[in-house]
């Protein structure tokens, strides 16, 4: 892989890159996105799988396997096997040197509750999930009892200002958002995301419906960014971003 910014250019290899993704000693939101030319998050058949290349993989497993909590909506939670997260060897010793817990714990949110009880029970990790809804679906939570931990967060809709208040009193301080683009609006609309990480591949979707990163570009507030590095290997760039005010 190649370094591209900042100069000088450097190749770097596999063992190195997970230095060019540190993690403060502070609670992070960090997200993790793919991208096509076309801007479009979702292939042919409203996946990632035909977009992503290996060096993308690479990353992602990477920033997964070093987290401590990733945080999905319910319906990006339910689109790839979030009930069974997979540590490579080489990541699990890391994690015991870094007194990391075994896995990283997922954490949902999601306003309706969409998703089923079938679903819940497809868990493979010991630990259970973390749902996050609000109190106006306190009623609503009986059938998935047993099944997940539900922690209540504002009345009538999430309140992700809560949410990462809940997960800092737990004690996680590596947080990874993943998707989808209504939680990454969110939490910049709450000017909670502290980073961003891209990959931008060299392809076009195929998919006639193009959703991007973020669900509404309307911020209330204007959020800059500061480029971190670039890399680059075969068809994928790899951007990363602090949110400006941001202190790493």
């Amino acid at each position: 892989m190649l370094k591209i910014a900042p100069l000088p250019e450097k190749v770097i290899s596999d063992l190195e890159i997970f230095q060019f993704y540190p993690w403060p000693n502070k609670p992070w939101i960090r997200a993790s996105m793919i991208q096509t030319l076309d801007g479009n998050i979702k292939d042919q058949n409203d996946a990632t799988e035909l977009i992503s290349t290996d060096s993308d993989k690479q990353i992602f497993r990477l920033l997964r396997q070093l987290s401590e909590v990733i945080l999905v909506g319910s319906i990006t939670a339910q689109s790839a096997p979030y009930l069974n997260i997979k540590i490579n060897t080489s990541n699990q010793e890391l994690r015991k040197k870094l007194r990391l817990p075994k896995k990283p714990r997922l954490a949902v949110v999601s306003n309706r509750l969409n998703f089923t009880k079938d679903w819940l029970k497809s868990r493979v990790d010991e630990e259970q999930p973390l749902i996050y809804t609000h109190q106006g679906n306190e009623l609503n939570i009986e059938p998935f009892l047993g099944l997940a931990e539900f922690v209540f967060c504002g009345q009538k809709e999430v309140d992700l200002k809560s949410v990462k208040q809940d997960l800092v009193r737990r004690a996680y301080k590596r947080i990874l958002c993943e998707g989808g683009p209504t939680l990454l609006n969110g939490l910049l609309q709450a000017n909670l995301l502290d980073e961003i990480d891209l990959s931008i591949v060299a392809k076009l979707s195929q998919n006639s419906k193009i959703t991007n990163i973020v669900s509404d570009a309307n911020l209330k507030v204007p959020i800059n960014f500061k480029t971190i590095h670039v890399l680059h290997e075969n068809q994928t760039v790899f951007l990363r971003y602090l949110t400006e005010g941001h202190k790493f």
